[in-house]
């Protein structure tokens, strides 16, 4: 089994040369669609494997791996230099620094270098399923406007083998130059366009994400020094009572980072500049996935800690922060981008609770949140190119232009929103969970900020979906085929969601609880009875999942097709037609507020890492 590994890291960097290479659109396409079943058989054979894989490496690949990281660093110094970016200098500088600390004090250790377990094998697969449709989709949308599309398609089919890799390292400095490698690639990705704004914002993404690689180095450090290892098996071999949190401390910081939570989010709001198969890519199945896979990692350890409490704290915050800035956002894009670190901050909120239910939700949020993410940011590169859409303001009559493509963006919304998706019932055992242990005042907060932030979600999605179907005409319709590119790759997508929807039961009750059990102490309280799912002492049947999505399809199919005129009078104006307007709550008034929100955002920061790390 270990040949699937390693290929399953190989393979895809190995394409993404030759699709560079060969600068050919025959290559490209049959390269790109064959690693869709070559990956997804590969992950599939290897979840099914006994698990967890340890894998040895020769001794020439730690020096090989040093030699890289040295390379890399050089490259950021570099890039710095050349875009007179102080801070990215700096802090190669440090990392620099830093590296030659580790390298000197590290000691030999035996432990294998790469390890597979379920959670690492359900990235696999969502790698393959999520991301490699993504790659299918840039194929053809290069073609419209954009310039070195074997060039785009190849970074993006290699960025696969790469995430693959980083989820394999056991050796935590093997998984700092992986951490980095990513933050390569979104300095590639961000800065594809080569215009101001993609330079500014990839810049703006490099050093922020370099930061997470200090921390990281710094963890390393610590970790040698109070543990005498440096390896994630090792570190869940001790005793937790006994270890000290600031080495965790330093992690959390970087999954943080990663995961753009505020008010390192601007790195991926900038990503936005970029095509937007960048913004799927990084959105659903690749990079900020780094952030909770990070979190559930190092979760049995952290438990019960005061660096757990502050990071759902923190998390918690970003999660309805995020999701009230997303509705002062007109940009599509940026709407999605909001939700994603809202939701990001709800995955690393329930990693950081510990519990096997929590670690259950945090794992089928990665999952769901992946499949719904890569489908939204699809559509709206459809729009983007077929429509000239990017902002809510230009989808009215939508369902006139483009009425699969709002179907699509329906159907997304919706998972991200109500039951029986997956989002939803992640929410749902959250608050469950944490009612659970309702003496404790640090639960009471969870429950109001799961709530809070699950409310100011639905307002978001249902405000975008009531923008784009008011004011249509159903008889001017237009049903012209779509590009059959862009549909097989939305008829993907809405397949697998439609699936995992009605195939709910089983999929949380067998799939995601046994990555939990491998990730958590003791047992969830969910299981599958058939196609039922129980919680406890609550069932939700499978007539109700069906049911309750007949009654998503009536109600939001329901605007499309019915009309209601009504004249109102005025009645000091003589009976003659008096115009109203109706609108949404205006939301802007937040923006004001930016600053000192990132402000408090910093200062839980330093309180995640001075008291939580247990810096002083």
């Amino acid at each position: 089994m270990e040949v699937f590994v390693i290929l399953s890291i190989i393979l895809p960097i190995m394409a993404g040369f030759v699709i560079y290479l060969a600068n050919s659109d025959r290559i490209t396409n049959i390269l790109t669609y064959i690693m869709l079943p070559v990956l997804s058989i590969m992950a599939y054979l290897v979840y099914s494997a006994d698990l967890p894989i340890f894998i040895n490496t020769p001794a020439v690949f730690n020096l090989l791996v040093i030699i890289f990281d040295f390379l890399l660093l050089g490259y950021f110094f570099w890039v710095g230099y050349t875009r007179k970016s102080i801070l990215v200098v700096l802090l190669a500088v440090a990392q620099f620094i830093l590296l030659l600390v580790v390298i000197y004090i590290a000691p030999h250790s035996d432990t294998a270098n790469i390890y597979v377990d379920k959670l690492t094998a359900m990235i696999y697969l969502l790698v393959a399923i999520v991301g490699t449709p993504i790659a299918i989709f840039s194929t053809r949308y290069m073609d419209y406007d954009e310039k070195d599309k074997h060039k785009f398609v190849a970074i993006v089919i290699g960025f696969l083998g790469v995430m693959n890799f980083t989820v394999s390292a056991n050796n935590i400095e093997w998984f700092f130059a992986l951490f980095e490698t990513t933050t390569l690639a979104s300095l590639v990705l961000i800065g594809f366009r080569k215009d101001e704004a993609a330079i500014n914002n990839s810049t703006l993404a490099l050093w922020m994400n370099q930061i997470g690689g200090v921390a990281i180095l710094f963890a390393i450090i610590i970790m040698i020094k109070d543990f005498g290892v440096y390896h994630f098996t090792d570190l869940l071999a001790m005793d937790p009572a006994t270890m000290s949190m600031a080495a965790f401390g330093f992690l959390s910081i970087a999954a943080l980072i990663k995961g753009a939570q505020l008010p390192f989010h601007k790195w991926l709001l900038g990503a936005m500049v970029a095509p937007t198969p960048v913004s799927a890519i990084l959105h659903s199945a690749t990079m900020v996935k780094i952030a909770p896979f990070l979190l559930l990692r190092i979760s049995p350890i952290i438990q019960d800690t005061l660096l757990s409490k502050l990071l759902i704290l923190t998390t918690g915050f970003v999660f309805v922060t995020a999701a009230v800035f997303a509705l002062t956002q007109d940009n599509f894009k940026k709407i999605l981008a909001y939700s994603t670190i809202s939701l990001l901050g709800l995955m690393m909120l329930a990693a950081a609770v510990g519990t096997p239910t929590a670690v259950a939700v945090s794992i089928m949020l990665i999952v769901f949140h992946g499949f719904a993410k890569g489908f939204l940011f699809v559509e709206a590169g459809i729009l983007e190119k077929l429509y000239n859409v990017k902002y809510i303001k230009d989808m009215n009559r939508l369902f006139e232009r483009a009425p699969f493509t709002l179907l699509f963006i329906f159907f997304g919304f919706l998972n991200m929103t109500f039951i029986p998706f997956g989002t939803f019932i992640g929410k749902w055992l959250m608050i469950e969970e944490a009612s659970n242990f309702l003496s404790s005042g640090g639960f009471v907060m969870l429950i109001l900020l799961v709530t809070t932030g699950g409310v100011f979600l639905s307002v978001l999605y249902i405000k975008v979906l009531g923008v784009a179907i008011k004011h249509h005409r159903f008889g001017k319709v237009d049903f012209s085929p779509m590009d059959k590119n862009f549909l097989y790759v939305s008829i993907w997508y809405y397949l697998w969601l439609t699936a995992m929807t009605i195939l709910i039961a089983p999929f949380i009750g067998n799939f995601i609880v046994d990555i939990t059990s491998s990730i958590a102490a003791g047992q969830t309280n969910i299981y599958a009875d058939g196609l039922s799912l129980v919680v406890g002492d609550s069932t939700l049947y499978f007539w109700q999942i069906l049911g309750a999505l007949l009654l998503l399809f009536v109600i939001h199919a329901a605007p499309l097709f019915i009309k209601l005129k009504v004249d109102q009078t005025h009645p000091y104006n003589c009976g003659e037609r008096y115009t109203r307007r109706a609108g949404s709550y205006d939301f802007n008034f937040i923006s004001k507020y930016e600053e000192k929100i990132n402000v408090f955002a910093i200062t839980l920061f330093l309180l995640v890492l001075v008291l939580g790390g247990q810096l002083l």
